[in-house]
Order: structure tokens, then sequence, then C-alpha cells
């Protein structure tokens, strides 16, 4: 299927696929996991820190498998990306946010999954 065949039956193209938007949309799952998704039915406040590292753990991987192929601002913008993503995932790990009791505040609870693995995700093994 072509990228016209793609996009016609929606009003706005959507933006050229570059190796940047790639990892851009796994870095935005990441920090979605890390920062938290609230749940339309429940309005709690899901954070998952396995997932996150999975998908730190891909561009990790993406990271390998180009290297020596990606142009100079590509593996810039990848370094740079991989770094933010550790830092937010150590920061998620040693500080976990509050668990709350709905009942007792009334306000949105967190509900969060920690990872049994290293604090660091570069020396945590697969």
């Amino acid at each position: 299927m072509s990228q016209e065949e793609t996009n016609s039956g929606s009003s706005s193209a959507l933006p050229a696929v570059t190796f940047e938007s790639l990892i851009s949309e796994y870095a935005g799952t990441a920090l979605a996991y890390l920062n938290g998704i609230q749940d339309p039915e429940t309005k709690k406040v899901f954070i998952d820190l396995n997932l996150a590292k999975r998908m730190i753990d891909i561009i990790e991987m993406l990271k390998e498998k180009t290297d020596g192929n990606l142009t100079m601002p590509e593996n810039n913008f990848l370094d740079n990306t991989l770094y933010n993503l550790r830092m937010s995932y150590v920061r998620a790990v040693n500080n976990p946010p509050p668990q709350e009791d709905e009942a007792s505040t009334g306000n949105e609870s967190v509900a969060s999954t920690e990872s049994a693995e290293a604090t660091d995700p570069e020396t945590a093994e697969n």
C-alpha cells in the first residue's frame, strides 16, 4: 500500500517517517509509562517501570543494530534520547510516586509496577 493510499482517508497528512520520528515514538511511550497513564474508566494513574525499561531496551537495541549507519544528527539524537530516558528511569525507580488510598483522600490513586532489576537500565541484563 502506498503512502497516498494510506493517507487518502484522513483529512490531514501524517509527518514523514524518519529515524528520529521512530525513536521519538518509542521514547514517548517510555515516558508515558514512566510518568503515568490514566485509565479512562477508573481514573487511576498507571505507572509501569517494566514496560518503560522495555521501551528503553528497544531503543538501545536499535542503537546497536544501526551502529555506523546513522548520520551525525541521527546519532546525536539517539544518544541524547537514550541518556534522558535512562535518567528519567533512574529517577522513577529511586523516587516512586506516593501510593494514595482513594477512599481516604478522594484523589487519583497511583498504581505502579516496579522493576526488580537493577536501577541502571544499561547494566541490567535482559
